[in-house]
């Protein structure tokens, strides 16, 4: 199922991202065309996606194509317009079909805005926790449209991934794969923390990924720093006895995989190998429960009743998971407090861990996608069990 999901999904982006302005239409017009819907059934006559210094570049992209840092995706009922300054122009004629104008003097939001009103949109949808205060206050004004919250249109629409994009993410735990046996090697007595996590993402990228996290820095901890959920790489050289936590992934497509394994270096400690199976059970439960209709607090509640028997209900401290795609961390949430309700097509991290500080903690991760009646693992490719440093 992984390799189909990989099949399809490199096939599709290949289109999408040829020389040829009408090969993403089908896919893309058919999210705008979904937008359109959403935006209707909120009464907004236009919809704004504003993506300054990179920030929110993932929505723009789900919905253009368009990869560049600084943009405004303007969609009506009847039109659609892209507006970046000359520095993409060019990119941006590769990368989308739709129309693209220049923002010129004015600047991106105020031509964006000008657009608006040029198209007599009286009611627009604007994205409020994608934004600075500031670029919201900067669009008031006498004549401007009334907005409103938008902030959850492009991100529902997100969150119902395709095969295609359901592949990306099986492709890019393959990387992960490969490239975790290439640092195996080097995990060994003395290497740190940082060397760990600096010849992982290079691996990664010269195995085919487009990139990492981004923003975020890869988990890794090894001894009592291991009781740390996200404890971020030192200069901590490993010891032997110790294993080494890693939380790590890659980007294909624009979408990401988040991934966690254990490395044992030399023989760990009994206590840690019931942990790390105590895991897998919990996570396999949980994964079983998965399928559309689902609360995500009930899946949390299914790995965690099985972590409280085994007595360590306090030490899992954390929710069991987020969605996952363009963003590492995306609708829904997977946690005893969310209200959230599984959905087909969601591409949820299934992670149960147990933190203990005078002992240290482990955590096991996959993704997986959830299907008509049930859910698929996305990133088995990765070795699972206590992986042993060679």
């Amino acid at each position: 199922m992984q390799r189909e999901f990989q099949g399809r999904a490199l096939g599709a982006f290949g289109q999408m991202n040829s020389n040829n302005r009408n090969a993403p239409a089908t896919l893309l017009e058919n999210r705008v065309f979904r937008l359109r819907q959403s935006m209707a059934r909120v009464g907004a006559e236009a919809c704004i996606v504003i993506c300054l210094e990179g920030r929110n570049w993932e929505n723009v992209f789900f919905l253009s194509g368009f990869r560049g840092s600084h943009s405004t995706l303007l969609v009506s009922q009847e039109k659609a317009l892209l507006v970046t300054d000359a520095r993409y122009l060019w990119q941006a004629e590769k990368q989308t079909s739709m129309n693209v104008a220049e923002q010129g003097s004015d600047g991106l939001v105020q031509t964006a805005k000008r657009f608006l009103m040029s198209w007599g949109i009286k009611k627009a949808a604007l994205e409020h926790r994608r934004i600075p205060h500031s670029v919201g206050l900067s669009l008031g004004g006498k004549d401007s449209p009334e907005w409103i919250d938008g902030s959850s249109l492009v991100e529902e629409l997100r969150r119902e991934k395709t095969e295609v994009e359901a592949g990306l993410i099986a492709k890019a735990a393959e990387i992960c794969s490969i490239a975790l046996g290439e640092v195996l090697p080097v995990v060994c007595p003395g290497v740190t923390e940082r060397e760990i996590a600096a010849r992982l993402e290079c691996s990664i990228r010269l195995n085919g990924a487009e990139g990492t996290w981004g923003e975020h820095e890869f988990i890794v901890a090894s001894g009592l720093r291991s009781a740390m959920p996200h404890g971020t790489p030192t200069e901590k050289p490993v010891e032997n006895g110790e294993w080494v936590t890693l939380d790590f992934g890659a980007r294909v497509g624009g979408y990401l995989c988040d991934i966690t394994r254990n490395i044992a270096v030399g023989t760990v400690p009994e206590r840690a190998c019931f942990l790390h199976d105590l895991l897998y059970e919990a996570q396999d439960e949980a994964f079983r429960a998965v399928r559309p209709g689902v609360k995500a607090c009930e899946v949390d509640a299914v790995a965690r009743r099985i972590i409280e028997k085994a007595g360590y209900g306090e030490a899992f401290s954390h929710g069991l998971g987020h969605g996952l795609g363009l963003e590492l961390h995306e609708m829904p949430r997977v946690s005893r407090y969310s209200e959230d309700v599984l959905k087909k097509g969601d591409v949820i991290t299934i992670e149960p861990g147990i933190y203990l500080p005078d002992f240290g903690g482990l955590r096991v991760e996959d993704d997986c996608l959830v299907t008509g009646d049930g859910a698929v693992w996305l990133t088995k490719s990765v070795p699972s069990g206590f992986t042993q440093a060679r």
